[in-house]
C-alpha cells in the first residue's frame, strides 16, 4: 500500500480557491480516500503542472485498490488532470494505465488524455486498445489516434469502421478524416450505408476533410433517395468548393427523379452553390428566388450575394427608353408595356415584391408633393395607413417617398411609392409586398430608386 499523509480533514475547497497546490498534493495522499478524490478533482480543475509527479503517482493501479471503489475516482480524475496539464512526461504512466488498469472508465480517460498529449510513443498502446472489451475505451482510443493523426493508425482505424458499436464506428470515421489518407475514401463511402445516421453523417464529414480527392465518390453517393444524406453531402461539397460539383448540384436542384427532394435539400444545394461561387449557378439561383418556400428563397438570395461578392457574373441591368432610365438587379423581371400610363411592370422572387413604373401625363401644374397628397387619399380609401413620408430634391427632380401598410386578414401588405417630377413630367415607382420581403430585397429596391432618372 502507498504511504499515508497524516492530515486531518483538510479544507479542499479553500485550497482550490487559494490555489494551494502543495496542500492539494498532500491531500492526494490523505488517509481518507474521499479526500484524495476531492483533491484529484481540484487539481484537475486547476491544471497546474506542479502537481504532475503527484498525479502520476496517484494514477498508478495496484490490486489492493480493488477493495476501495473510491480509488477508481482518484485514478479517473488523475488521468484527466494529466491530460489537461499537457506535459508529455505523463505519457508512460498513462500508457501503463491504459494497458493494466482493471476499471474501464479509468482506461478510457487515460486514452482521452493520451489523445490530448499527442505523443507518438502512445500509438501502439492506443492501437491495442481498439480491441478492448469496453466500447468506451475503444471509442476514446479511436478519438486519440485521430487527434495524433499518424498514418500508423490508418489500418487499425479502418477495422474500427466496422466495430459492433456505433460510437466507435462514428469516431473511426472522424479519425480517418483527420488522418486524411485517400485510401479511406472507398471505406468511408461504404460507411454511408451504415445503419446509424450519425455514422453516416460523420463519414460524410470525414470525406469532406479528405477534400478534393473525395469529390467524385461524394457525387456518386449524392445520387440516392435519402434526403438527409443528400443534404449533408451537398453541405460538404460546398465546403470543399470544387467546381466539378457545380453542374450535378444544379441538375439536382429541381429534379423530379428523387423520391424526396424537400426544401431542406434544396436549401443545402443552394448554399453549396453559393459557397463554390461559380457563375454557372447564377441563373438557376435566380430561378430559385421563385421557390414556394421562403427558406429556399432566402438561401438563394444569400448564395447570389456570395457569388456577386466574388465579382463573378453580370448583376446589374441598365434600362433606358429615351424618357427614363434606371438600373435593376438581373434577378428581377422587368417588362416594358405598350401602356402609356403603366410603362413598366415586374417583380422579383415569384412576385414577392410587385413593381411598376407609372407615368402621369397631366403633371404640368402639379408638384411631386401634391401628387403624393392625392395618393394619400387613395391610401385612406383603401383602409391603408401611412407609416412614413419624405420629400427632397434628387438629380434635379422633385422626389417624394410615401410608405404605407394595407392590412387584410391576418397579414399586411407594405406599399412604397416614390414620385419623381421634372419639368412637366411625373413618374411614380410602386412597390408592394410583405414587410419581410421588403427587408430581403431592400438593397435591390434602393438600387432601382437611387438610379432612376427622368430625361427631358
Amino acid at each position: 500500500m502507498d504511504s499515508i499523509e497524516q492530515e486531518f480533514n483538510p479544507d479542499i475547497e479553500l485550497m482550490e480557491e487559494s490555489k494551494d497546490i502543495d496542500g492539494l498534493i498532500r491531500a492526494l495522499k490523505n488517509e481518507d480516500y474521499l479526500i484524495r478524490k476531492e483533491a484529484a478533482i481540484s487539481l484537475k480543475r486547476l491544471g497546474d503542472e506542479r502537481a504532475l509527479d503527484a498525479l502520476i503517482e496517484s494514477l498508478k493501479y495496484e490490486s489492493w485498490q480493488d477493495e476501495y471503489t473510491v480509488l477508481i475516482a482518484v485514478r479517473e480524475n488523475s488521468a484527466e488532470a494529466l491530460g489537461i496539464i499537457g506535459d508529455k512526461r505523463a505519457v508512460p504512466a498513462l500508457v501503463e494505465t491504459l494497458i493494466k488498469d482493471t476499471d474501464e472508465e479509468v482506461r478510457w480517460k487515460a486514452a482521452a488524455a493520451l489523445g490530448k498529449l499527442k505523443d507518438d510513443s502512445s500509438i501502439d498502446a492506443l492501437i491495442n486498445a481498439l480491441n478492448d472489451e469496453s466500447w468506451a475505451v475503444r471509442r476514446n482510443a479511436t478519438i486519440a489516434l485521430g487527434d495524433i493523426g499518424d498514418e500508423q493508425g490508418y489500418d487499425p482505424l479502418l477495422n474500427s469502421l466496422t466495430d459492433p458499436d456505433w460510437h466507435v464506428r462514428k469516431y473511426a470515421a472522424i479519425a480517418l478524416g483527420k488522418i486524411g489518407d485517400e485510401r479511406a475514401i472507398k471505406p468511408l463511402v461504404n460507411a454511408l450505408k451504415d445503419s446509424d445516421s450519425d455514422v453516416r453523417w460523420k463519414s460524410v464529414i470525414a470525406l469532406g476533410k479528405i477534400g478534393k480527392p473525395a469529390v467524385g465518390e461524394l457525387l456518386k453517393a449524392f445520387e440516392n433517395d435519402d434526403w438527409q444524406l443528400r443534404s449533408q453531402i451537398a453541405e460538404v461539397l460546398g465546403k470543399i468548393k470544387d467546381e466539378r460539383a457545380v453542374d450535378p448540384l444544379i441538375d439536382s436542384l429541381y429534379s423530379t427523379r428523387y423520391k424526396y427532394q424537400n426544401k431542406y435539400v434544396r436549401g443545402r444545394i443552394i448554399e453549396a452553390l453559393g459557397n463554390i461561387g461559380d457563375e454557372r449557378a447564377v441563373d438557376p439561383l435566380i430561378n430559385a428566388l421563385d421557390d414556394q418556400y421562403i427558406y429556399v428563397r432566402i438561401k438563394a438570395d444569400e448564395a447570389l450575394e456570395k457569388i456577386k461578392a466574388l465579382g463573378k457574373g453580370s448583376w446589374v441591368v441598365h434600362f433606358e427608353n429615351g424618357e427614363i432610365s434606371f438600373e435593376y438587379p438581373n434577378k428581377w423581371e422587368i417588362i416594358e408595356t405598350n401602356d402609356d400610363k403603366k410603362v413598366i411592370i415586374g417583380g422579383v422572387a415569384n412576385n414577392s415584391i410587385h413593381f411598376s413604373i407609372n407615368r402621369n401625363e397631366e403633371a404640368e401644374d402639379i408638384s411631386a408633393e401634391e401628387f403624393a397628397e392625392i395618393l394619400k387619399n387613395v391610401f385612406m380609401m383603401q383602409n391603408s395607413s401611412i407609416t412614413s413620408e419624405t420629400g427632397f430634391i434628387s438629380k434635379g427632380m422633385e422626389t417624394y417617398i410615401l410608405v404605407g401598410e394595407n392590412p387584410h386578414g391576418s397579414s399586411v401588405t407594405k406599399i412604397m411609392i416614390v414620385a419623381f417630377k421634372k419639368k412637366d413630367m411625373l413618374y411614380y415607382l410602386w412597390f408592394a409586398g410583405e414587410p419581410d420581403n421588403f427587408e430581403i430585397f431592400n438593397e435591390d429596391i434602393d438600387l432601382i430608386v437611387d438610379s432612376f432618372k427622368i430625361h427631358n
